[in-house]
């Protein structure tokens, strides 16, 4: 999840939604806000939410998560973004997921911007950390604020098939997303993914998502509906993809 910030409120991240980051929608709507237009701002936010889903698929095995995301913009472009979500314990002994995000972006014109960035994520007292931790490359660029389009690039990838054997490879993740501001402070992100692990055979799945939020002052309330077909392509044990819901509050500083 990357703390997204303007002038000190935090902007739409989380349901612990980023692409970047892992990001519920994670990969979709959340991080769909540019960068922060303030020079040297930085934005702290506290989120509670009813699941953490990554790219559409559950890493809290569909319970409860709470997160902590500090960012820090620089004048030059650069930015910071630190993480930290407690997760329900997966089959992995899953119980913490840390991130660190280091971040450039650039602002061409009124109409376009972008960013690249570099992540790095760990499960801190997982027994399975080291297959796990993973590293993640990616880019963005946004036109008028609101159409964003971003791929990410991984180095390597583990993940659990169907049958609960173990996969090694890297990867590479692409989506597309709008953001719409709407009346009574309401705003709506929509956006589709494809991710796809190079193992042996490669193995490839979409995913989407649309959120609901609604802003007043520091605090932001989502409502977000994400799908995937994840399971139906060896991607996940069952019950940890497809169709669900989600709920989140958020406080920003």
């Amino acid at each position: 999840m990357v703390a997204c910030f303007r002038k000190k409120d935090v902007f739409a991240s989380r349901l612990a939604f980023c692409f970047s980051m892992p990001c519920v929608i994670t990969g979709l709507a959340a991080g769909l806000s540019s960068l922060p237009a303030q020079a040297d701002d930085w934005g702290l936010s506290l989120a509670l939410s009813s699941d953490y889903v990554v790219r559409g698929i559950t890493r809290s095995m569909g319970q409860g998560s709470q997160s902590l995301d500090y960012g820090w913009r620089h004048n030059s472009g650069w930015a910071v973004d630190l993480g930290l979500v407690a997760l329900h314990q997966d089959a992995e002994g899953r119980l913490l997921q840390a991130s660190a995000r280091v971040a450039q972006g650039w602002q061409w014109d009124q109409d376009w911007s972008g960013d690249l960035s570099y992540t790095h994520a760990a499960y801190p007292g997982s027994t399975q950390r080291r297959n796990f931790n993973y590293d993640e490359v990616s880019g963005r660029m946004v036109w008028q604020g609101r159409w964003f389009i971003s791929g990410s690039w991984f180095p390597k990838m583990s993940r659990r098939t169907a049958q609960n054997s173990l996969l090694n490879a890297p990867a590479f993740s692409a989506s597309l997303g709008l953001h719409q501001n709407l009346p009574l402070s309401l705003a709506l992100d929509a956006g589709l993914g494809v991710y796809s692990h190079r193992s042996d055979p490669a193995r490839s799945y979409a995913f989407g998502s649309v959120d609901l939020s609604w802003t007043r002052g520091p605090w932001q309330c989502h409502l977000s509906h994400i799908a995937s077909n994840a399971e139906s392509q060896g991607f996940s044990q069952a019950g940890r993809a497809g169709q669900r819901w989600l709920a989140t509050l958020q406080l920003g500083f």
